[in-house]
């Protein structure tokens, strides 16, 4: 052997490569199960795994491992752990013969490679089989090399036992050593056979659809081809588990695959069809998919009629219908509904994303005409009725073929827009829905088209049936849910800096703000400051800057084409501007007409307003208005001037604080004039709120917020919506839970996960109770239960609920905890393993009582003492805890255990030894340690000798504390310090 890989480039033509057989099967056995498939002649059954011939000696090569033995025409079964596309995926084979070879791989390599040193001079090389950690598990595994980047010191390698792909450093692949048995690979790699993209590559629409389909599922395999290319590629058929089907007669079906022409096209053709069927399907009649396309009703600006809303999502997602056309549509589902009573069932009917079919709806069985938006899974398919505007889960069962002669009416629902309103906290409420719904939903009103969008219609809804007449759009802006998109009113200095849009001029473009919710935490750059009472603020989220950015290039190029300009200009009209300080174009609102003839401007996307002429302004595109406007008008909340007005001074002060820093806003309030943010500056050793330092200066006072007050009213009335409209309500899920217990008065190892304030964060113990079978047949249970349930629409959790949710990188359900809540997002902390990760409603569920039975292996923990010094929790206590123990490991000592929460002290190790990290806010003057004075009350009282004579000392003592406290965090302020010293 070694003489043939020395020498083997001199006489490879006339020898054959010795395959290395380590461990001869018994009898040439197959190690995976087969059924009895005829194979004709050995010589049609080629390896599974092409032999090369090895580089080097000492490195073992892709064909040293033993052979698949695999053929054409046997059936194998297996595991779908990768998939790319119809073309390309890894199919891990199951047998007990290969459940062994893993087993024993696991234990070979982990004894191996425990201790392993680092090999510093190991280059490996494209085709060796090498072993590596794999990143997400850190366990080891065999990898071949497909690739090597020696500049960078990084190879792509692929996981032979389980057919992902992965790049890892060079540093982190370890020859794979002599005891290691060579196993065969035990993933092959695929294609399904008989069938080609429609349109040259498979859509991203089929991928999503076929992954869902196949990913981790169990399959019989049929091997039809072996390709000995680069790699050794399987055409194979797969059936499906589910139905039985095969994959390729699936794609045909659902438009994403065609069979190729060419000379085996008459034999897949026939696969592709059972005999005694062949007789019905010449017999059916053949529809050109061009005549399967629905009309669409149009609407002209200015139109007026009477209709119906028959579907609500929100204000700015509605569908109406013509109460013109009742007789048409009542004909239309007589005729939907003999034509398919008659019908019969269609096993191997697949539409296609965007098709028109007939639907049957679940909740009256009757048949409505509708559009496939996609599908849930092979058997399951998301419909939208396109006379009504809802939509719906259905199983394919449910649905059937259209005829052309039923496509005939146009679509009667129409999606429209309401006119002339915003929410008012940025995002519709689920209060705001409902009462647009008990208004207008299934009633008969009067629908003016205002303008038309892009895919929808601007309409105003009038309710004539009542004197006097009820407008929706008054309706949600009387009722506090919604402000007038007119124009925005604002207050400041002077009197003329702004002004307010006339009410008789219409909204003839929307435009949206940036949407904020209160108590929610952003990133923000100050970009434009008038005071402490009035700056613009960007949100520093995903890529904002960029699409900012973006828009103002495109802008630019639009307005230098110079195109015929009668722009006419009216107050609150949004308009392109141009901004003489850089000479370029940007988004702007009408602010005010000047008597000469010049137009201020107010810039949205940065705040400052300009005053320009007439003929500086040009009409602006709708294009250019989806992106909300990025200037979100703010003011410092809780504070106040000194005087009525702000000084020079504290607008020098607050502008010189926000220069450079990284500043981070919570939002406090919202209201017609903006947002009220608490703005803290997290570019210092530690956390500083703006405007304590402003009120630490003698700057600016503090002053009481309305908005608590306001707050509590909304809540009132919200429930008193909720029982007015008990349809409407949103389900929460406040199922009581609970956590593992840690013992009391011992010291325990873990990792904060979350900190809601200090007396309220997540921890997880580093030692895991000994219940882990339990855990994983509760998931396994799970699993099955919600894969069944169907999560109720009108389910919102609230923060602190258990919830059961479905992480996102492998679709099973765990156990979780609610952080925060948005009208379509939440954020869950999954209770059981203590990562955090935000999911869209969809992807959570109410949780059973009974799987709350085993106790969260996370902890609900409080300091011990801590207490805010102003009697409430502020942002900057909470972000200074965050910035120091956030996602790291501490010593949590348990003093006690208060209705399932662990009053603890939380040490953290650092250079000089434990820090305690209560410490910290109290050193920055940010809450006391009620502790150690409760102690010494307790002692003082015990010893009532000691009155007489040390108290006046203890005050005097406590005094001093105070002024070198004062001195640490004001050294600048002498009269302060000698009035203190007076008082000594």
């Amino acid at each position: 052997m070694t003489c043939q890989r020395r020498d083997w480039p001199a006489h490879s033509i006339v020898c054959k490569p010795v395959q290395q057989n380590f461990h001869k099967l018994e009898d040439n056995k197959s190690p995976f199960e087969i059924k009895n498939v005829e194979v004709k002649n050995e010589s049609d059954s080629p390896l599974g795994v092409t032999k090369e011939i090895a580089i080097c000696a000492d490195k073992i090569m892709f064909s040293d491992l033993r052979s698949l033995q695999l053929s054409k025409t046997m059936e194998i079964k297996g595991t779908v752990t990768e998939f790319k596309h119809p073309s390309d995926f890894y199919v891990q084979l199951h047998s007990s013969e290969v459940l062994g070879y893993l087993n024993q791989l696991s234990v070979s390599l982990k004894e191996t490679y425990a201790n392993v040193v680092l090999e510093e001079d190991y280059n490996p090389v494209k085709g060796e089989v090498c072993v590596a950690k794999y990143t997400v598990d850190q366990t080891w595994n065999r990898v071949v090399i497909q690739d090597v980047d020696m500049l960078q010191k990084k190879a792509q390698v692929l996981y032979i036992d389980y057919g992902n792909e992965e790049i890892i450093p060079v540093n982190r692949l370890y020859q794979l050593k002599g005891n290691i048995d060579l196993f065969p690979p035990c993933i092959i790699k695929c294609f399904v056979a008989g069938v080609v993209p429609t349109e040259g590559n498979w859509s991203n629409d089929c991928i999503k659809t076929i992954k869902s389909l196949l990913m981790e599922q169990y399959c019989v395999i049929k091997i039809v081809d072996i390709l000995q290319e680069a790699e050794v590629t399987f055409a194979v058929d797969v059936m499906l588990p589910s139905s039985g089907k095969l994959l390729d007669h699936v794609l045909v079906e659902m438009g994403y695959g065609l069979i190729p022409k060419g000379p085996s096209s008459e034999k897949q053709s026939a696969d592709h069809c059972d005999p005694e069927d062949v007789g019905k399907r010449t017999a059916e009649v053949v529809v050109d998919r061009s005549d399967l396309i629905p009309k669409v009703l149009t609407l002209n600006v200015g139109d007026e009629f009477c209709g119906v809303v028959s579907h609500i999502q929100t204000p700015e997602d509605f569908f109406c219908q013509k109460l013109q056309n009742g007789c048409k549509l009542a004909e239309l589902q007589a005729s939907l509904s003999e034509y398919c009573g008659h019908l019969p069932p269609r096993l191997d009917f697949y539409p296609t994303i965007g098709d028109i079919c007939c639907a049957q709806f679940s909740e009256d069985g009757q048949w409505y005409r509708a559009s496939v938006l996609g599908y849930a899974s092979e058997e399951l398919v998301l419909v939208g009725y396109v006379d009504y505007g809802n939509f719906e889960i259905l199983n394919l069962k449910r649905l059937c073929p259209i005829t052309p002669k039923l496509l005939e009416l146009p679509m009667q629902a129409i999606k429209c827009v309401l006119t002339g309103v915003k929410p008012s906290l940025g995002i519709w409420s689920p209060e705001a829905i409902c009462l647009m719904k008990k208004n207008v939903q299934n009633k008969m009103v009067t629908v003016k088209v205002v303008d038309k969008l892009e895919n929808s219609s601007l309409v105003e809804l009038l309710d004539e049936s009542v004197t006097p007449n009820i407008r929706v759009t008054q309706v949600l802006i009387d009722a506090g849910f919604a402000i007038g998109e007119k124009g925005v009113v604002t207050d400041t200095a002077s009197d003329t800096h702004k002004a307010s849009v006339p009410l008789g001029v219409e909204a003839k473009l929307a435009w949206k703000q940036v949407a904020l919710a209160v108590e929610q935490t952003v990133e923000v750059a100050v970009c434009m400051i008038y005071s402490p009472g009035e700056f613009y603020c960007h949100v520093l989220a995903e890529d904002a800057v960029k699409k900012l950015n973006d828009l103002n290039r495109s802008l630019a190029e639009y307005c230098q084409q110079k195109l015929s300009n009668d722009f006419k200009a009216e107050v609150g009209q949004p308009c392109c501007a141009f901004f003489p300080g850089d000479g370029n174009w940007y988004r702007a609102l009408v602010n005010e007409i000047v008597p000469n003839g010049n137009v201020k401007v107010h810039f949205v996307d940065y705040g400052n307003i300009e005053e320009v002429m007439a003929d500086e302004l040009q009409m602006i595109p709708s294009e250019f208005l989806k992106l909300p406007f990025q200037g979100v008008q703010c003011w410092l909340a809780d504070i106040q001037p000194r005087n009525k007005q702000w000084t020079k001074e504290a607008i020098a002060r607050f502008q010189m604080c926000i220069t450079g820093a990284k500043l981070h806003a919570r939002v406090v309030e919202i209201t017609e004039r903006g947002v009220g943010i608490e703005l803290t500056d997290l570019s210092t050793s530690y956390p500083r709120i703006i405007s304590d330092i402003l009120i630490d200066e003698h700057l600016v006072v503090k002053a009481s917020s309305p908005w608590k007050d306001l707050a509590k009213n909304r809540l009132s009335n919200k429930w008193d919506l909720q029982i007015d409209t008990p349809d409407c309500q949103a389900i929460s899920s406040a199922v009581p839970w609970r956590t593992i217990e840690l013992p009391v008065n011992k010291t325990v190892h873990a990792s904060i996960l979350e900190i809601i304030n200090p007396n309220l964060f997540y921890a997880l113990p580093n030692e895991m109770p000994e219940d882990q079978e339990k855990r994983c047949m509760l998931t396994a249970e799970m699993l099955e239960y919600y894969n069944a349930q169907k999560s109720p629409p009108s389910y919102r959790p609230s923060s602190g609920d258990a919830c059961c949710a479905k992480y996102t990188n492998d679709d099973i359900w765990y156990r979780a905890i609610v952080l925060e809540t948005s009208d379509a997002e939440v954020k869950v902390l999954y209770a059981d393993y203590g990562n955090t990760e935000t999911l869209p409603l969809s992807r959570v569920q109410p949780i059973s009582t009974s799987h709350l039975e085993l106790p969260f292996q996370i902890i609900k923990c409080s300091f011990e003492g801590l207490m805010e010094l102003n009697g409430s929790c502020s942002q900057l206590i909470i972000e200074l805890l965050r910035s120091f123990m956030l996602n790291q490991n501490v010593m949590l000592f348990v003093k006690g255990i208060i209705k399932n929460v662990h009053t603890v002290s939380v040490e953290k190790c650092s250079e000089n030894g434990a820090v305690s990290v209560a410490d910290k806010p109290v050193m920055y003057n940010l809450a006391k340690n009620v502790t150690s004075k409760e102690q010494s009350t307790s002692h003082t009282e015990k010893t009532p000798g000691m009155n007489c004579c040390c108290t006046d000392l203890w005050k005097q003592v406590e005094k001093h504390e105070e002024i070198l406290l004062f001195l640490l965090n004001n050294p600048t302020n002498k009269s302060k310090f000698v009035e203190m010293k007076k008082t000594v």
